[in-house]
């Protein structure tokens, strides 16, 4: 770790930087390491040293995003760490877990951290979020004194809201009780009469903005917040996948993928070159695996939804296809190569080294936005093409212009619903033409099981195939149209 020194003036800096209430951070801190001096007796001064950084900057993003402020606070602190130091990555792991569920296999800092230094993150991360129930009031007028320490912790909170903080403390121990031990033990005395139940974290009066929604900003800065976000949503889509809860799981993850491989594409310019390829490679392989499942979801859904005889043996066939990609999926998310593959992608998302921080936003977002526009215009060749594969590329590219629309929208604003929305109406017809597709593919396998059955099934696809091509032009003369190239070019100019 770096000297005690240095940590403070960073701290200190970040704290001024971001109008922290220092009174409550202070409270905060001196909770925690009340707390971690109870527990650790032998520990080292670094890791004292951390949890009181924690505690102190654990509402950095109140200022900027109350709703969403671990997770801004979390960026924050990353956005001013030097290069890769761990002491950083740790701080910001707390920040980002002090508060709502500790979903700590979601959360990017904890996920590239070494085993030893994930379980220290995991444990100061639980000492705060104690720490900070224990001034949920918000008054700074609770205090708490170590009772006993064998076995488990015995404390007594004593104040006038010492009851109401008790109470989140110990709501707030189930990270605790998940890495350190059983949940301290809590003895109230109360000083004085509290008539309300007074709440605390209230928003800030005057919120700063967004310190990533300005062209000015670094696009890898931008980019890694992006792709920190994608690994939060990847892990959530994994854990629903794992446990087979919806039909949409499997796909929510396949779209996981496809961003995060977006956005690894759009920062290749800034991104260090051997680990974004190495993280695409392990992506694309994800999103193959998660396609397996998809692929026969979408068609069973529609199979089982018509009124059609014959079938049930094809479905059935189809069915078992479905399982035995499932359960190849689950295995892969279960295996030691997919964590390995995850910790590198979360350290590509955290840690600064290699990255080419100097291009702004932008330096590239215009062109790049401009770019994939033409890209996707370039398939209308005095109209829109008609064989299948074309239709599939020209599907990718608009993808493309979307993910590329969806890494600047936090800077693009209320106009992003107006670039997206024709977008997202097209790409669900073009959609809607590869899923018949793909059902085709699926179903060749089994024909000679219900030939007359299948045949049936695919007329009535091949039916709706020819429909949706013929809507598809009415969609396609938004995106074209001289507004919405207007609204692009409004969008470019403001970058």
């Amino acid at each position: 770790m770096g000297s005690a020194t240095h940590l403070t003036d960073y701290v200190e800096t970040l704290l001024t930087a971001y109008r922290v209430d220092r009174a409550h951070a202070r409270q905060v801190a001196d909770h925690a390491l009340t707390l971690f001096d109870a527990l650790n007796q032998n520990r080292s001064s670094d890791a004292r040293v951390l949890v009181e950084a924690g505690a102190l900057l654990h509402n950095v993003g109140l200022t900027t995003d109350p709703p969403e402020h671990h997770l801004v606070g979390r960026d924050i602190v990353l956005r001013h760490a030097p290069g890769d130091a761990a002491d950083h990555l740790i701080i910001a792991a707390i920040v980002a877990l002090h508060r709502r569920k500790p979903r700590f296999q979601m959360e990017p800092t904890v996920l590239c951290l070494n085993k030893r230094s994930r379980k220290l993150a995991l444990q100061l991360a639980a000492i705060v979020r104690v720490a900070d129930g224990f001034d949920y009031s918000q008054t700074q007028t609770t205090t708490i004194q170590v009772l006993s320490r064998n076995g488990r912790l015995s404390l007594v909170a004593t104040g006038p809201h010492a009851a109401v903080d008790s109470e989140r403390a110990l709501a707030k121990a189930d990270l605790w009780e998940h890495v350190i031990g059983p949940r301290p033990e809590i003895v109230v005395q109360s000083e004085g009469t509290v008539v309300e139940e007074v709440a605390g974290g209230d928003e800030p009066a005057d919120r700063l903005p967004y310190w990533y929604a300005s062209g000015a900003v670094p696009f890898a800065e931008l980019g890694r917040i992006v792709l920190r976000r994608q690994i939060r949503r990847l892990q959530q889509t994994a854990r629903a996948v794992r446990n087979d809860e919806t039909i949409e799981a499997v796909h929510d993850l396949r779209v996981a993928t496809r961003r995060i491989r977006a956005a690894l594409r759009l920062l290749s310019p800034v991104a260090p070159a051997k680990a974004a390829r190495q993280a695409t490679v392990a992506v694309r392989t994800l999103a193959r695996q998660a396609g397996a499942t998809r692929d026969r979801d979408v068609l069973l859904h529609d199979m089982t939804g018509r009124d059609m005889s014959g079938l049930e043996p094809v479905i059935e066939a189809i069915r078992a296809e479905r399982m035995a990609a499932h359960a190849e999926l689950v295995n892969y998310l279960s295996a030691k190569q997919y964590e390995r593959e995850l910790r590198a992608l979360a350290q590509l998302a955290c840690v600064n080294k290699g990255w080419d921080n100097r291009p702004r936003v932008r330096d590239h977002a215009g062109s790049m936005l401009y770019a994939h526009y033409e890209a996707l215009r370039s398939y209308d060749r005095d109209g829109l093409p008609e064989d299948e594969a074309s239709l599939h590329a020209m599907r990718i590219a608009g993808k493309r212009l979307r993910y590329a629309l969806e890494l600047v929208s936090d800077i693009v604003g209320e106009r992003f619903g107006d670039l997206l929305q024709p977008l997202i109406d097209f790409q669900d017809h073009l959609g809607a033409l590869n899923d018949i597709s793909v059902a085709r593919g699926l179903l060749a396998p089994h024909t000679n099981h219900a030939p007359a059955a299948i045949a049936g099934y695919l007329a009535a696809r091949e039916a709706e195939w020819a429909t949706l091509r013929q809507e598809l032009p009415e969609c396609w003369n938004v995106l074209v149209s001289s507004t919405y190239r207007n609204h692009l070019l409004t969008v470019i100019s403001d970058l």
